[in-house]
């Protein structure tokens, strides 16, 4: 009786003094907020302000959408990029701010998604207001939003890269050969360059041809919206990047890549005579994060009728999915809006290079679903909507694509670990089975593979392939064989998929809702953003009730913070080994440099 007694005084110990350890976090988690909320009451809209954009290495599509990166409370609400992008519009009309600094940040952001921000630059610019921009470095990234700029400026040290797009792929078949490692691979369409990295040394002839033809169309848009911005000839601004001529600042500035060659001072300084202000004045800042607040919307909160926009980003998994991510969950959530009925119309804003075949097909059916009960479905596409993210819009009544979008893809492929030479060579593990028949021992990953496990796969990976041509024919109206023509795997830009018939017209998300008003027969209604985003603070409680979402996100933390750049290929070769079932996916490594 005494050990029992002991062992129960040990355990309420241990619960009473977890219970003032949560007491001791909630109190930390408050004063936080309260010490936030006192520090952004500092960010006051005076007569005289001024935004400053430097565009955050975190842009998603929807506000909030992404997982907690650290484990702090200290973290703000990250804006999207249409929120975003609606603060510099809406700032436009504000007649206390007087003009935009910019300091446009260098980062690999898509240029679908800079489009977005750059026209409401433009917009800002039409009502006569100033902006100015400084940079110590432009690349092509941020040249993009600089060149809308009435004067662009640069360090006297500085440096600009402008010297045409560009795509690095990294290709691991030789450093897998010398581990012992290799992969099963099973693709439809030859154009399809996801498995490459892993089955060759350089791109195939076909992927070659495709990343030619996409980069030069990129390329061309560029340069002309640079070209309009600056107003220089489209053949002389391509001859300046191709030479790389304006790698100096004296030389950037002779061709008129840029205005001035100045300090930050000096164009503060610049700043303040337009503002007429002293010189030693502080100047009001606002960034578009601090400025922005829901009722820039302009929701009409009466309206009875509702448009759903669903913000599909991120790669699609099989799994439930975190922030930023396409899972099982949307299930859920698409199931509740079509039963929900002042839900009228949906728009879908997809960017993703797709994943699971599984899921991505899961979430068509329940796209038909709705479709069925009498709502009509747009899509918007942003950066991506390739492989199983164009399989997730197919059957869409309308498709708006940027431009930029990069689309197609519409192709699958399996692979799967094959640990047989690294086992049984490097390491030294001999494996020996028995099984009640012959395919009993079949699809061990530590076994040599045949012709039995490649022609199944095969067959899948093929049954897979036709089924996403007819998705494709049905939603488009084309006959099979007219989508394998531009199928194969192949990818397209917005213009080019316009063309070819797999999107249906050009423009932005406010163009795909003003489509679904229409189609659904509205005219009063407002618009309700899915999936429902927590606060920080929220996200915080979370991972203080599961230690291991708390663990696996500071890990990926840590690792994006120090493998930086390469962290999208330790994320992609992740994602690739621990993946079983067929997937529909674009290779993360279209980033243009």
């Amino acid at each position: 009786m005494a050990q029992f007694f002991k062992f129960l005084f040990a355990s309420c110990l241990g619960t009473i003094l977890a219970l003032f350890l949560l007491f001791f976090i909630l109190i930390g988690i408050i004063t936080s907020v309260a010490s936030s909320s006192l520090d952004n009451s500092k960010t006051t809209i005076t007569d005289q302000s001024v935004m400053r954009i430097s565009i955050p290495a975190q842009l998603p599509e929807q506000t909030n959408n992404v997982a907690m990166q650290q484990f702090s409370i200290k973290e703000d609400r990250v804006l999207g990029l249409h929120d975003y992008a609606l603060s510099i519009t809406k700032a436009a009309t504000d007649p206390k701010i007087k003009g935009i600094f910019l300091n446009p940040s260098q980062g690999n952001h898509g240029y679908a998604s800079l489009k977005v921000i750059r026209d409401a630059l433009l917009e800002f610019k039409k009502t006569g207001k100033f902006i100015y921009s400084y940079s110590n470095y432009y690349d092509h990234n941020n040249y993009f939003l600089a060149s809308t700029a009435d004067q662009i400026s640069i360090h006297p040290l500085g440096m600009t890269d402008l010297k045409g797009f560009s795509v690095s792929i990294p290709f691991f078949k030789e450093i897998m050969e010398k581990i012992g490692l290799n992969f099963n691979i099973y693709y439809a369409g030859e154009f399809k360059s996801a498995t490459e990295p892993f089955r060759l040394e350089k791109m195939s002839a076909e992927n070659r041809l495709q990343m030619k033809e996409y980069l030069e169309s990129q390329y061309n848009l560029y340069v002309d919206q640079i070209a309009s911005s600056r107003n220089i000839p489209s053949n002389d601004i391509k001859n300046i990047f191709d030479g790389f001529l304006a790698s100096s600042p004296s030389k950037a500035q002779q061709l008129k890549i840029v205005d001035t060659i100045a300090y930050e001072i000096d164009v503060l300084n610049k700043i303040r005579l337009d503002l007429g202000i002293d010189q030693d004045k502080k100047i009001n800042f606002i960034t578009p994060q601090d400025y922005f607040n829901d009722d820039m919307k302009n929701q009409n909160y009466s309206a009875n009728n509702r448009i759903a926009v669903i913000f599909a980003e991120g790669s699609i998994t099989d799994n439930k999915g975190d922030e930023g991510e396409i899972g099982r969950k949307y299930i859920k959530l698409l199931r509740e809006l079509r039963s929900n009925k002042s839900i009228k119309a949906v728009v879908l804003r997809v960017n993703s290079g797709g994943g699971s075949a599984l899921l991505s097909d899961d979430f068509l059916k329940e796209i038909d679903l709705i479709k069925s009960a009498g709502k009509p479905v747009v899509t918007s596409m942003g950066d991506y909507a390739a492989s199983g993210g164009y399989y997730i819009a197919a059957h869409s009544d309308s498709i708006f694509a940027s431009a930029h979008t990069l689309t197609g893809s519409i192709g699958v492929f399996a692979m799967i670990p094959n640990l047989n030479v690294m086992s049984d060579k490097k390491i030294g593990i001999d494996y020996d089975t028995l099984g009640t028949g012959p395919m009993a021992s079949k699809f061990n990953v530590f076994l040599p593979w045949g012709d039995a496990e490649k022609n199944i796969l095969q067959e899948n990976v093929e049954h897979t392939y036709d089924q996403f041509l007819s998705i494709v024919a049905d939603g488009r109206k084309m006959t099979k064989d007219q989508v394998h023509q531009i199928a194969r795997g192949r990818i397209w830009n917005g213009n080019k998929a316009k063309e070819i018939g797999l999107v249906n017209a050009i423009g932005e998300l406010n163009d795909a809702v003003q489509c679904a008003a229409r189609l659904a027969s509205i005219d009063n209604y407002r618009i309700s953003e899915y999936p429902t985003q927590k606060d920080p603070i929220q996200k915080l409680i979370d991972k203080l009730e599961n230690k291991d979402d708390a663990t696996s996100s500071k890990l990926k933390a840590v690792l994006k913070e120090n493998l930086g750049e390469f962290y999208p290929v330790y994320k992609e070769w992740n994602t690739i080994k621990s993946s079983r079932d067929v997937q529909m996916k674009l290779p993360y490594m279209v980033q243009i440099k």
